[in-house]
């Protein structure tokens, strides 16, 4: 790389790269993205999915892209992966954003979300970019996750945020903010779960803001 920081964006399950287009052309003076697919998920399905291996696998696109440590920036199963990256790795990681993430989902809702899947038309699930038992399988990895043991061994400038109206994931963006320690919290007014293409000015604006930030402290 040149001398600009790498900024590496994270789709959410049922969206791909190309979802962060706006934010990478978007970054402040100093900082280059990228948005690379999350490791395995394309084959989910074909065996269990595994988010720490997912995380693992993005150590082979720091290196391709010669980046000792990226700013990681993921939404919904992105931010997930994020997390697992900066505690399985932290030396790699300058900073995190976490949008609409979880930190240990309810086990109940979860279970909603599969029933769903299952009784989805395979044409439409596979619409969605996945089959079926892909979905299955990454919501099963998600549902298995639980966080709160270690977010306090985070020690990188966090933000963590949520639209309003992501009533879901609400109170684990709270969670997060708690307890990964000097992490900021921002609520977007109006904003929904993938405001990064529902709101993409927003969101850029925001982020940005968060990387000018950090390239003045």
């Amino acid at each position: 790389m040149t001398g600009e920081q790498l900024v590496v964006f994270l789709h959410a399950l049922g969206a791909w790269p190309d979802s962060w287009e706006h934010q990478i052309r978007s970054l402040p003076d100093g900082f280059a993205g990228i948005a690379p697919p999350i490791p395995g998920v394309a084959e989910a399905g074909q065996g269990p999915y595994d988010l720490a291996a997912a995380a693992r696998g993005l150590l082979a696109v720091l290196d391709e892209h010669g980046a000792e440590r990226a700013h990681l920036c993921g939404l919904s199963l992105g931010a997930m992966v994020a997390t697992h990256l900066a505690l399985d790795h932290p030396h790699r990681v300058a900073s995190l954003v976490l949008s609409g993430s979880q930190v240990a989902p309810n086990p109940a809702v979860m279970a909603v979300q599969r029933t769903v899947v299952r009784l989805l038309p395979r044409r439409v699930a596979t619409g969605l970019g996945l089959t079926k038992a892909g979905w299955l399988a990454v919501l099963r990895a998600v549902a298995d996750t639980d966080f709160r043991p270690r977010l306090h061994e985070i020690a990188v400038p966090a933000l963590v945020l949520c639209g309003s109206r992501d009533v879901a994931n609400l109170p684990a963006a709270r969670q997060l903010a708690a307890a990964i320690p000097g992490a900021e919290l921002q609520v977007i007014r109006g904003a929904g779960h993938t405001w990064n293409v529902q709101m993409p000015d927003r969101f850029s604006a925001v982020v940005g803001d968060f990387y000018r930030r950090l390239a003045r402290a």
